[in-house]
């Protein structure tokens, strides 16, 4: 009795014996790459002893950190003498499982690679463990924590506040104010009769635009361009001496009604005006259209290229004659006007609200401020201001933060192109491309933007590459680091 007794507490131990031997491993590395998750693991067998007809087999599972998906890896079998051979003998393992001699004390060196589904990004690796006997039914020990696995994509989000530069541009507004008169000569003369035919009407257009900015208490005249026009018919030479007299005549005559300074008045002429011919004749509906434009556009003179259309389409020149030469006979003016600087806040607002073609960028930045930075009014005074002046550096960046504040990333990217190479500028393209996924081009902006000696990018740069170095494989076990 006593030794079957022995025999049977002898068979108990030798049963649970192996579970008493914790896990140990060498080394351990877990990667992903695009397309792979890969498992390195040296096992440390010195301390599994199963016995000559036992074998311990170790199984790392990954598992979804939801517990809803999971992938069980190729064991590794750490067999006694007997137990090897008989596997050995029967071929008894599955594809990719690994068989060890537990008397060899041989490291077991295991590395497996499986496709990389999306449920891994978050998820742990265990190593399950079950002890066999020949005769016997597994027994399945506690599965030993090997890796706790975070590879989802966390976007950066910068958390410095934006910066918005001082719009500083403060030249004088210079504006115009245009517009063409069909001022009519008798025949062959340059002399103006303000009673002639429409000529009264037409004079009292040029001497309306004058007035409206002669009596402006905020503009000063600089300038008024008059710019005669002649039709192509009759001889070129005599058109020149007509559209330069005429144009003389109208200058003189607005001069001596205001009693403006010479060197405010100045003149042009265009003795035919073939490009208001074509761009009419390139409209029109007559039936020889294309053969008009052909003769226009050819190298010809022009008094051959008058007679060329008079000859070749009499029916269509008689309605050009008619219809179009006497409207190509103009004088086309342009006054330009100084505006004065406005002081009081009020001023601004109010020239704001009725005429911000009159603000300089210096202007809209004192109105902005005025609202203070960051608020609805500050962003849509600013935003005013880009459109005011799309190629101003400053105006363009900070119409790109704003953009970016709102996520509309389109927009910041048109800005951006406008806003120069400050260092501002340059940090605002790595806020851009951090928004839009691209942490290299993002990193190498606030880098260039630190080195300009911007202490918002080099502490965006620290945030960034701390974020690009995050964990994202914590080991559950401590290696032995044995060799």
């Amino acid at each position: 009795m006593k030794h079957i007794f022995t025999v049977l507490a002898l068979a108990f131990f030798t049963s649970t014996a192996s579970f008493a031997a914790e896990l140990k491993v060498d080394s351990i590395h877990v990667s992903r790459s695009d397309s792979l998750l890969r498992l390195d693991i040296v096992i440390d067998p010195h301390d599994i002893n199963p016995g000559r007809d036992r074998e311990v087999v170790y199984t790392p599972v990954v598992r979804s950190a939801s517990g809803s998906d999971s992938i069980v890896l190729p064991s590794v079998t750490i067999a006694g003498r007997n137990r090897y051979y008989s596997h050995l003998r029967n071929n008894r393992l599955q594809d990719g499982e690994m068989l060890y001699n537990a008397g060899s004390n041989e490291l077991v060196n295991y590395t497996v690679s499986v496709p990389f589904m999306p449920w891994m990004e978050r998820s742990r690796i265990n190593m399950g463990q079950t002890e066999g006997h020949c005769c016997d039914k597994p027994r399945t020990g506690k599965a030993t924590p090997l890796a706790a696995l975070d590879f989802a994509e966390v976007p950066f989000v910068p958390t410095g506040k934006p910066p918005y530069v001082e719009l500083t541009g403060d030249e004088a507004i210079e504006l115009t104010a245009e517009g063409s008169a069909f001022i009519d000569f008798i025949v062959n003369r340059t002399e103006i009769r303000p009673s002639y035919r429409r000529n009264k009407r037409e004079i009292a257009k040029i001497i309306a635009s004058i007035d409206k900015v002669k009596n402006d208490p905020d503009a000063t005249i600089t300038r008024i361009t008059i710019k005669g026009y002649a039709s192509p018919e009759g001889s070129y030479s005599n058109n020149v001496r007509l559209a330069m007299g005429r144009t003389a005549a109208l200058k003189d005559y607005v001069r001596e009604h205001y009693h403006f300074a010479p060197e405010i008045m100045s003149t042009d002429y265009e003795p035919e005006d073939w490009a208001g011919l074509r761009a009419w004749v390139d409209k029109c509906t007559l039936p020889n259209r294309d053969g008009l434009l052909s003769i226009i556009d050819s190298d010809m003179q022009p008094d051959p290229k008058d007679h060329e259309m008079r000859r070749r389409y009499p029916s269509d020149y008689k309605v050009i004659l008619d219809s179009v030469y006497p409207a190509l006979r103009h004088s086309d003016y342009t006054v330009r006007y100084r505006i004065r600087t406005y002081q009081s806040i009020e001023e601004l607002i109010e020239a704001y609200e009725k005429t911000p073609e009159r603000l300089r960028p210096v202007d809209y930045q004192r109105i902005a401020a005025h609202y203070g930075s960051g608020t609805p009014a500050f962003d849509e005074v600013m935003l005013a201001a880009v459109e005011r002046f799309p190629h101003d550096a400053a105006a363009n960046l900070n119409a790109a933060t704003i953009a970016m504040k709102a996520g509309d990333t389109k927009a910041a990217v048109a800005y951006l192109d406008r806003s120069g190479d400050s260092a501002e500028a340059t940090y605002m393209r790595g806020v851009l491309a951090a928004a839009t996924g691209d942490l290299d081009r993002a990193d190498r902006c606030f880098r260039l933007a630190s080195d300009a000696g911007l202490e918002l990018a080099a502490r965006e740069l620290d945030a960034l590459r701390a974020h690009r170095h995050r964990k994202t494989v914590e080991y559950l076990i401590k290696p032995s680091g044995k060799k």
